[in-house]
């Protein structure tokens, strides 16, 4: 796990590099978000927290993501990049609409018979509407869809999530 952790954080690395090859001032910031998810036949609410870095045009974020009901435990590490689409139409207003994509890993244990610890890769696109309250707040209505490899149990992941962020730089 700790080598897919590495891997993963080198790659959030640099793509997190590369948004800031456009000169943009880059802000900081944590998040805590919340999600309705669908693993295969699973439906559950997950809660993540996320660290990351934004730009104008650009946002990448690395978050932990958990989940737990009465017969699975799922959690995984997610490095996700978006970029503001239809920038000069919203300028003015504070809904910025986003698009992206996802890479990550997951580990899902299952506890129905005997414990079963099932781990893999995720990859995926996601969306969503960005609304800024002020400079150091703002709220994240977002849709992701990913597949998995790797894993016996789980093909994919839908999360529909609701974050909420702040910057501090």
């Amino acid at each position: 796990m700790k080598y897919i952790f590495s891997k993963t954080l080198l790659t959030l690395t640099l793509f997190s590099s590369l948004s800031q090859a456009g000169g943009d001032a880059m802000y900081s910031f944590l998040g805590l978000q919340v999600s309705s998810s669908e693993y295969e036949d699973i439906s559950t609410q997950t809660v993540a927290i996320k660290y990351g870095q934004q730009s104008a045009m650009w946002r990448t974020a690395i978050s932990y993501n958990f989940a737990q009901n009465s017969d699975n435990k799922m959690q995984s590490l997610i490095a996700q990049i978006d970029h503001g689409i239809l920038t000069e139409m919203f300028e003015t207003l504070p809904v910025k609409p986003y698009i992206g994509f996802s890479i990550g890993v997951m580990e899902h244990k299952n506890n129905m018979n005997a414990v079963s610890t099932d781990r893999g890769y995720l990859y995926g696109l996601n969306g969503g509407i960005n609304y800024v309250i002020n400079d150091k707040v703002d709220i994240d209505l977002g849709y992701r869809y990913m597949k998995t490899t790797n894993l016996e149990s789980i093909d994919k992941v839908n999360d529909a999530m609701l974050s909420l962020h702040y910057y501090f730089q």
